[in-house]
């Protein structure tokens, strides 16, 4: 899922072969460096049960995922989500409808703003509601 260069031969994560070249070897993520023969072995994704190659898939809090999925967890571990609203394209009262509707699963509405150097644009900013809740008590 990642491509790194490294300066010198790494070993495969999965069976341990030495590269002939540094930086032959791609990263996958909570994986390590791993060789073409083992990125290419399929994996089942955890979450959605779709078999992917190694090399599209990820180890993310212990579990084997799809990119599609892993992209789900990450975003349910950030902290902050900002979603911003064009009010050339809808009115302000539908973005403020919209904000309060289509607030993620999981978080708490802290501010609606109007976006940095603009006059058309608005920001939603969210933060995880056991943030939240613990900056507020």
């Amino acid at each position: 899922m990642q491509h790194l260069t490294s300066k010198k031969p790494a070993k495969c994560a999965i069976c341990g072969s030495e590269e002939s070249t540094p930086g032959t070897y791609p990263m996958v993520i909570g994986v390590g460096r791993i060789c073409m023969n083992c990125a290419m072995q399929k994996v089942r994704c955890e979450v959605c049960g779709d078999e992917v190659k190694r090399l599209t898939s990820s180890r993310f809090q212990g579990r084997t995922l799809c990119l599609k999925d892993h992209m789900k967890e990450v975003e349910k571990y950030k902290q902050h989500i900002v979603k911003t609203y064009d009010e050339e394209n809808e009115p302000l009262t539908t973005i403020l409808e919209k904000v309060m509707k289509e607030q993620p699963e999981g978080y708490t509405l802290v501010t609606i703003r109007r976006g940095r150097n603009s006059t058309h644009v608005w920001e939603a900013e969210y933060e995880k509601t056991e943030i939240f809740q613990s900056r507020c008590s």
